[in-house]
């Protein structure tokens, strides 16, 4: 099997969320797999600085647009530690910025161009690198163009389209009048069900025109048939059906591991958590928070925003005697002054209002507890990431959060609540509380959390059977 991974960002390349780390993370468990994967994306000028060797692989390919004709060249690196190629789209005057999506807070508003263009020369590239994929894998509405291309011309490769994140801010919506610019006729029936008030929704072109569909979690899926989640593709998702799959995304276990990170104070393992106590200790000293080894510390690394939750921990901070709070993230300017405030008078709130990989990981190692309120949740990665550190999570009951934390039976690794307020958060931090009291049930869940497994390798067979599924739906040309 051949698959053509596109993503408008790949982790260590460029990376703005989490759809980088899941580009740069899915390719590598896919080939152990026996899949012939490579990964196209943009030049960015920052990915460029990241890459520690490109090679040039083409180097004049034509590119039509629906608007322009034009040209790219492709350079080539592999994913750090394998040998996944990555083809990087070379166009200078789309590319070679400082930002990947647009200025600090902002947008670069020739966006519909410079995104159509990158699908348009991915699918050039392909030809002229004559690599014949089976499957091309889209990754959010940045790529989702590329399965309406192959619909229409129509091209002989299978589409999936992985929406990581849909809610309405993330949906890749414009003016209609960007129709002509992409390349899209509205008397076509199937794109106006991607046109709603006079906006183009280029999460709803990859939901209409892909093989096959899928999130990032099952709950997820599930959630996106609710128009108050998925707004206006939630009656896509419902119309799809069976299409649309939830496989919840892995982590690296080579990336994240307490017995070999060495940004944490002491290395530690399920066997011996003598290292994990060390790292707490580390971490109130770092945050300033009292060095107080019996008290439950719970840790946040976030972004600032109502998505979040933030709004909720806000308004719990001023329960903190009976536990300590780190914060580690940035946003929203109205949260940031709220937690800072919060810190400065209380003496068991501490905030750090940067973003800090190294802090990250410390927070990871030395909590007891790690929080994560979202309104809604994709998947996340913080959890499964702390439950690695063998910190156990607190979340909201929501999209993968719900798949990946279980709360009853023998494999309880944490809490949850469901309704959105802040007195059911602080039953959950309650109900943690409690549980940290009991030493050995407090074990129990800590090996529990150590012992769950959200590998890639997982995630990568369920993805080998989309690609298949989508392949049978495609017609041979």
């Amino acid at each position: 099997m051949k698959v053509l991974l596109a993503s408008a960002e790949v982790y260590p390349f460029a990376k703005v969320g989490g759809l980088a780390d899941v580009a740069g993370s899915l390719p590598k468990a896919l080939a152990k797999l026996g899949i012939d994967i490579r990964v196209a994306m943009p030049k960015y000028r920052v990915a460029v600085q990241n890459a520690e060797q490109m090679e040039r692989a083409l180097d004049a390919v034509p590119v039509k647009t629906p608007t322009l004709d034009t040209g790219c060249a492709v350079d080539v690196a592999c994913l750090p530690d394998s040998e996944v190629p990555v083809y990087f789209i070379e166009h200078n005057d789309y590319f070679d910025r400082e930002g990947i999506y647009g200025p600090p807070g902002g947008a670069y508003p020739d966006n519909p161009q410079r995104l159509t263009f990158l699908c348009c020369a991915i699918l050039a590239a392909i030809e002229a690198l004559d690599f014949q994929p089976d499957v091309i894998h889209l990754n959010d509405w940045h790529t989702s163009l590329i399965a309406a291309y192959c619909k229409l011309r129509p091209l002989p490769y299978a589409t999936v389209f992985t929406g990581h994140n849909l809610g309405g801010a993330y949906q890749g919506v414009f003016p209609a009048g960007v129709l002509k610019t992409v390349g899209l006729d509205r008397s076509d029936p199937r794109v106006r069900d991607t046109v709603s008030n006079g906006q183009l929704n280029l999460a709803g072109v990859g939901m209409v025109f892909a093989d096959m569909i899928n999130t990032v979690s099952e709950k997820y899926a599930e959630e996106l048939r609710d128009p108050s989640i998925a707004g206006d593709i939630a009656d896509l998702v419902v119309k799809r059906g069976e299409d649309v799959w939830g496989i919840v995304n892995g982590i690296d276990y080579d990336t994240w591991s307490p017995r070999t990170d060495k940004s944490i104070a002491a290395n530690y393992d399920a066997g011996d958590l003598a290292g994990k106590a060390a790292c707490k200790a580390a971490l109130q000293a770092e945050f300033g928070l009292p060095q107080q080894p019996d008290i439950p510390l719970i840790g946040l690394v976030t972004r600032l925003d109502a998505q979040k939750g933030l709004d909720l921990v806000a308004q719990i901070v001023d329960k903190t005697g009976a536990f300590q709070l780190a914060i580690l993230g940035t946003g929203d300017p109205k949260l940031e002054a709220i937690f800072s405030e919060a810190a400065r008078t209380h003496i068991n709130v501490a905030a750090r209002l940067e973003f800090s990989g190294a802090l990250a990981r410390k927070i990871y190692a030395g909590a007891d507890m790690f929080l994560m309120p979202s309104r809604y949740e994709p998947c996340g990665l913080g959890q499964m990431i702390a439950l690695t550190y063998g910190t156990v999570p607190i979340v909201r009951y929501t999209g993968g959060l719900a798949d990946t934390v279980h709360t009853t039976g023998p494999k309880a690794n944490g809490f949850n609540f469901n309704k959105y307020s802040a007195d059911a958060l602080l039953g959950a931090v309650r109900r943690a509380l409690k549980a940290y009291a009991d030493k050995q049930r407090w074990q129990q869940f800590v090996a529990n959390a150590f012992a769950a497994d959200h590998s890639w390798d997982v995630s990568a067979k369920r993805y080998e059977q989309l690609y298949t599924a989508a392949m049978e739906k495609k017609p041979i040309t």
